[in-house]
């Protein structure tokens, strides 16, 4: 096995078990709330897309922690291993929001039987209240790359410069962001358009996904294979 293939291997096999692990919870969950909506006839509205959310911010981040250091260890160079984890991160987070929106389907057909009452808070719903197909797997896939850029952007900056450099420059790009949205209206200002262009919005943020997830590429082309130590 050469060292592209047995990169384009471990990456797929560790991020294999998190889309295992987080879909698994979100089916026995689905099943728990298809028990309880069945046998006692009650209707709610839940959520269901946080294991499957959570699960794809892992899939950002575990690929510059523990796969990284192994994967330049046994031989890989730093951009195949990146051209390989975009590969393989993307197709994870395609067949991850797949599976819980297969899910969505699923529940959908047995409510039109009458087999449940329940319904799902989904941010689908900011743009129509109800059910549809393309919408609940364009905007669940928008968000996902979303996650995947901020959690994988986060991961490299922090490997880059450190815990306690990072959690500085952390801390006061959110001061600075909370004072520019407290000081200047900009949220008012900007939030009839966002609400008028729901979808639009939605497309907007996984394309800013997309370019933070690419924006890892110069971070982690030279970085140390180790976390830089705190300094007291």
């Amino acid at each position: 096995m050469n060292a592209v293939t047995g990169t384009y291997r471990l990456i797929y096999e560790e991020m294999r078990w998190i889309l295992v692990i987080f879909s698994s919870i979100t089916i026995l969950i689905s099943a728990i709330y298809l028990t309880i909506g069945s046998l006692f006839n009650i209707g709610f509205t839940t959520s269901l897309f946080g294991p499957i959310y959570g699960g794809v911010c892992v899939l950002g981040a575990i690929g510059f922690t523990t796969i990284f250091p192994i994967a330049i260890g046994l031989g890989s160079t730093r951009t195949q291993y990146m051209k390989s984890y975009y590969a393989i991160s993307s197709l994870m987070v395609i067949g991850i929001i797949s599976i819980l929106n297969i899910i969505y389907f699923a529940f959908y057909l047995l409510r039109e039987q009458g087999l449940h009452s329940l319904s799902f808070f989904h941010p689908a719903n900011l743009f129509s209240p109800d059910y549809h197909v393309f919408y609940y797997l364009l905007i669940d896939l928008m968000i996902g790359f979303l996650l995947l850029g901020l959690s994988s952007f986060i991961t490299a900056c922090w490997r880059k410069l450190g815990t306690r450099n990072f959690l500085v420059l952390f801390f006061s790009i959110n001061i600075l962001i909370t004072y520019l949205f407290t000081t200047t209206n900009l949220f008012s200002k900007i939030a009839p358009f966002l609400f008028e262009h729901t979808l639009l919005t939605f497309i907007g943020c996984g394309l800013i996904g997309v370019l933070l997830h690419l924006a890892t590429y110069p971070i982690m082309k030279h970085i140390s294979l180790t976390f830089k130590p705190v300094q007291s």
